[in-house]
């Protein structure tokens, strides 16, 4: 979890994280050490039957995602940002909260930027960039979603060890080389699907990616980016977050990128908004939401009309 616990002792809060969603840490009972996380969401079950049970006989899903790295990916883990991929950070459970609509006064925002969840054959499909642990992709998913998650190749086996054990009936294997018919019955699915992609940011690797998803020409309806800029951490990586989102606007004008970031020292977040609403295929960048205490902003960007 968050390594400041501290952040969500306020339970009484409406943005409180306990609120929602209840986090365990597993530890080694030899080391005390985590191995794993462990999360539920109000309303997910165990069984689909279970809304037809009475509300003492109801038990919620619980999704277990291990936060251990594979032995050789553990040499570049302390090499820069890449513990950080391990860890879930504040900024991504307000993400999730405000598109599920369990943040206070944020209906009419949702309603106004076409941000919805999916319903019956309503299908809405879910690009996370830099998705770490990927639970906002995660979430919405358990609420119906198609979720792509991304990151850096070298913590992808931890992505997909947990979309696996979690979604084996509907988790889609990561593959380089997929053949069109493979792709067009991915893309027909009557299921909703998840799956973990590698991804560089960068406009040729976006296109390349939505090529090889059988998206060239839709590609997403909505974007998220959750604690992606923080130039201590991840140096000025965000120019090449902004190509990305660039990118991801000119397929589809219509997309809604999310971006869900906490403020800290010298983080460059405003360089970061500042150069996005300069990119070529940018509308609008607007924030929609903050929390003064927790310093945590959201914010939609959208295409050109």
């Amino acid at each position: 979890m968050n390594d400041d616990d501290s952040d969500w002792s306020d339970t009484t809060s409406i943005d409180s994280c306990e609120e929602f969603i209840s986090f365990e840490s597993i530890r080694n009972p030899s080391t005390q050490l985590e191995e794993a996380i462990s999360f539920s969401w109000p309303g997910i079950y165990e069984d689909e039957d279970e809304d037809d049970k009475g509300k003492e006989a109801k038990k919620l899903r619980k999704i277990v995602l291990t936060t251990l790295l594979e032995e050789e990916d553990l040499a570049p883990l302390f090499d820069g940002s890449r513990w950080a991929g391990t860890r879930v950070w504040a900024a991504a459970i307000i993400a999730i909260q405000f598109i599920s609509g369990h943040l206070d006064g944020t209906e009419s925002i949702l309603l106004e930027n076409r941000i919805k969840l999916p319903k019956g054959e309503d299908r809405v499909a879910m690009l996370e960039l830099g998705c770490g642990l990927g639970v906002p992709g995660i979430i919405f998913h358990m609420l119906g979603g198609d979720v792509v998650l991304t990151d850096q190749a070298d913590i992808l086996t931890q992505i997909e060890t947990n979309i696996a054990s979690n979604f084996s009936n509907t988790a889609i294997a990561s593959s380089q080389n997929k053949d069109a018919a493979s792709v067009e019955s991915e893309r027909n699915n009557q299921n909703h699907t998840i799956q973990a992609m590698p991804l560089s940011w960068s406009r040729t690797d976006i296109n390349g990616l939505l090529k090889q998803l059988g998206r060239s020409d839709i590609g997403f309806d909505l974007v998220i980016n959750c604690d992606c800029v923080y130039e201590p951490l991840y140096g000025k990586s965000w120019h090449l977050l902004n190509e990305t989102i660039d990118e991801l606007l000119s397929v589809n004008p219509k997309c809604v990128v999310l971006s869900s970031m906490e403020r800290r020292q010298a983080d460059g977040i405003d360089k970061f908004l500042e150069e996005m609403r300069n990119m070529e295929h940018v509308g609008s960048v607007e924030r929609v939401w903050c929390n003064e205490k927790k310093k945590i902003e959201i914010y939609i960007t959208r295409g050109k009309s």
